[in-house]
């Protein structure tokens, strides 16, 4: 057996010719079918009419020739002609399908990158800011450039234009657990449900709208808690996904109003909910006995057109 390494610098070798496409070889028959279909007639009517000579028409010979001769290969050649273009035109569509692809999967991973280093920039900028309340601001925003980035790796590793949304509700989840988590904490975030697949604008607002609502549930229900769970439930039917966000802390304060009393990062779930997604939000504390958890509960759904 030949080792790895040298069948894969076979596989990847530049010179190596590459495989004919089907354009290619429907090319070559129209070549060559109608000139053995060609050869085959004259010999058939050689054979016949002149080294075994029949008693037939003279006209026989003369129809058999432009029917079959002529007539037949020309047939043929249209016909082959014809399947050649409708498939050159089909792989020429999934050539330049092909290239906008690799295109798009370049994008998305330059953007990526860029991302993850403008959220490199604001961490260095975040060790050297003495003042708690501007290293929390920019610490918000690193977490929040990080989970656009997560949302564009998912779709360069996935598929164009497309992401399934249970993954990117886990990573985006245990990135915000991490940003938020302090040491003395043990603090769990689980995802279920289906998998539900989102473009790429409705995607980052997705994982984006997680970030916050779990940065939310870190920051507020379970800021004095040692030990809490967060749970995230995804659903989904042919017209809409729905989504819990479920945590063990302490819930809202008694009067609390998520209109008139939401922060920041409330406000921007509002926004990118109702305005990007075109969904609805509810955020309570549990009232069903029966629920394993009794914190805050905030759910949303919205539209999969």
């Amino acid at each position: 057996m030949l080792p790895r390494a040298f069948t894969q610098s076979l596989e990847s070798d530049p010179s190596s010719p590459e495989p004919r496409r089907l354009s290619e070889r429907v090319l070559a028959l129209q070549q060559m079918l109608p000139l053995a279909l060609l050869a085959a007639v004259m010999l058939y009517q050689i054979s016949r009419h002149l080294i075994f000579p029949t008693n037939d028409h003279p006209a026989m010979f003369a129809i058999e020739f432009f029917v079959l001769g002529l007539g037949a290969p020309a047939v043929l050649w249209v016909t082959l002609h014809w399947i050649g273009q409708e498939i050159r035109a089909r792989e020429t569509a999934q050539a330049q399908a092909d290239t906008r692809t690799r295109m798009l999967l370049e994008m998305q991973h330059r953007i990526k990158n860029n991302l993850q280093t403008v959220a490199d920039l604001l961490a260095l900028e975040l060790a050297r800011t003495p003042s708690s309340d501007a290293a929390q601001s920019l610490r918000d925003s690193v977490t929040r450039i990080k989970t656009i980035a997560a949302a564009h790796e998912l779709l360069t590793a996935d598929q164009v234009g497309a992401t399934d949304i249970l993954d990117l509700a886990a990573r985006v989840a245990e990135n915000a657990r991490l940003a938020q988590i302090l040491p003395s904490q043990t603090i769990q975030v689980r995802v279920t449900g289906e998998s539900v697949r989102l473009n790429s604008k409705a995607a980052t607002a997705f994982a984006l709208v997680i970030n916050e609502l779990v940065s939310n549930s870190l920051e507020h229900g379970l800021r004095d808690c040692v030990t809490g769970e967060i749970e995230i439930g995804i659903a989904a039917d042919d017209q809409r996904a729905y989504l819990v966000i479920q945590d063990s802390g302490a819930g809202l304060r008694a009067g609390f109003d998520a209109q008139r009393d939401a922060g920041l990062g409330l406000r921007i779930v509002r926004t990118l909910i109702e305005k990007d997604l075109r969904g609805m939000f509810t955020l309570d504390n549990a009232r069903l006995p029966n629920l394993p958890l009794r914190g805050a509960r905030a759910e949303f759904s919205f539209p999969l057109a």
